[in-house]
């Protein structure tokens, strides 16, 4: 929301937000405000979660007959029928982005992707997020989101952020410009996430972190990586900046199923050495993991719940995900001649998955993502006696 804010600032074009989450989710309910904000010839951006994408749908199909024009984005965007929307888009929130919508909003719509190769862009983000809209939620936020770069250089065939192709980092007064920002705006809340979807891909983005907020005490931070940058350095960087917890996917022990979709390793054992750095290092360790993927099979599922056993000593926290085939992973091509249901709603990431695996029934893997979940609270309620075997 700041970052797109501030990118229509610099096209000259005003903006303001609708905050629906207390409206019911009905499209008429939800049109009269969007219609109450807005004039004819007027753009509404609309970026719903795969459980409001019909009603988005429903929505833009009312705004576009009352005048309006819709422009749609987000993961489930490339699934909307021809000519529902006025623009679909596809790719990063970008300088060129807004160029291209300010020349679209006067034409016949149609599509917007941006092609990309993947590596280290050399364009970089010069603006800082403008958080006027966001005025509201002062107080009311227990931790804040900061980018020090956007996108991932990883390729995993599970995940949607790997459309993304590129790395752009921000420029270091963009990211200080931010911090002010958000100091001024939101001064109680000391805890920030860093959205960098790799922390430690690019040496500069830590940098500038680091630079930062070397004259800005009192923030701790949270961070997310992948076990091939848990290095010397980036665990320096880490206690340095003030990180208290990182976050590192965790999809499987299968190393093997892993390697066939993609997630790049050196193996089983080179991962337990990594988390064990991290906790040896005071540094928390969250699992961000995974179930419901199309190689899981019994084996593999059994080998993940006595890894996480074994070292449930060095485990923190969890997230638990089950895999959700959304059209902007590159799984999702060769996944689509098996998604059985294509009821919107049930795109969900805690209930059972919506096509069928290779190896498991879907039932079946919905038992065993549920098994994940004990595991997780054992561990979490007493990771000690867990790690004794004492109450498996």
């Amino acid at each position: 929301m700041a970052h797109l804010t501030a990118l229509l600032n610099t096209a000259g074009i005003d903006s303001t937000f609708s905050d629906l989450s207390k409206v019911p989710a009905e499209a008429e309910a939800c049109c009269d405000p969007l219609l109450h904000a807005t004039a004819l010839g007027d753009l509404v951006l609309i970026s719903p979660l795969a459980q409001n994408f019909q009603l988005a749908l429903d929505i833009a199909k009312r705004l576009e007959a009352a005048g309006r024009r819709v422009v749609l984005g987000g993961n489930m965007a490339p699934l909307a029928p021809k000519d529902a929307v006025h623009i679909v888009h596809r790719g990063q929130l970008d300088a060129d982005f807004v160029r291209r919508i300010a020349g679209l909003a006067a034409g016949s719509g149609g599509a917007m992707e941006k092609p990309v190769e993947r590596g280290l862009s050399a364009s970089r983000i010069t603006w800082a997020p403008d958080y006027r809209h966001l005025n509201g939620f002062n107080g009311r936020v227990p931790l804040l989101r900061l980018n020090a770069s956007h996108g991932c250089l990883y390729d995993c065939a599970f995940c949607g952020d790997a459309w993304s192709k590129q790395l752009i980092l921000v420029d270091r007064n963009a990211l200080a410009a931010e911090v002010d920002e958000i100091t001024a705006r939101f001064p109680d809340t000391r805890l920030i996430y860093i959205g960098d979807k790799t922390f430690g891909q690019s040496r500069e983005a830590v940098q500038n972190l680091l630079e930062v907020f070397r004259d800005r005490p009192g923030y701790r931070f949270i961070a997310q990586t992948h076990v091939m940058q848990v290095k010397d350095w980036v665990v320096e960087a880490m206690i340095e900046l003030g990180v208290v917890a990182v976050e590192l996917g965790f999809e499987s022990a299968d190393s093997q199923m892993l390697k066939r979709l993609g997630k790049l390793s050196r193996g089983l054992s080179d991962y337990t050495k990594k988390i064990h750095t991290l906790s040896d290092a005071g540094l928390k360790v969250v699992l961000n993991m995974m179930g419901g993927l199309d190689e899981e099979s019994e084996q593999s599922h059994t080998q993940t719940i006595e890894w996480l056993e074994a070292n449930s000593s060095a485990l923190w926290l969890f997230n638990l995900y089950n895999f959700v085939p959304y059209p902007l992973t590159p799984d999702f091509p060769r996944l689509r001649e098996r998604i059985f249901d294509w009821d919107f709603a049930n795109w969900r990431e805690d209930a059972s998955v919506v096509y069928r695996p290779q190896h498991l029934t879907p039932e079946r893997s919905w038992e065993l993502f549920q098994e994940k979940i004990a595991a997780a609270h054992r561990i979490v309620r007493n990771p000690l006696i867990s790690a004794r075997g004492e109450n498996k």
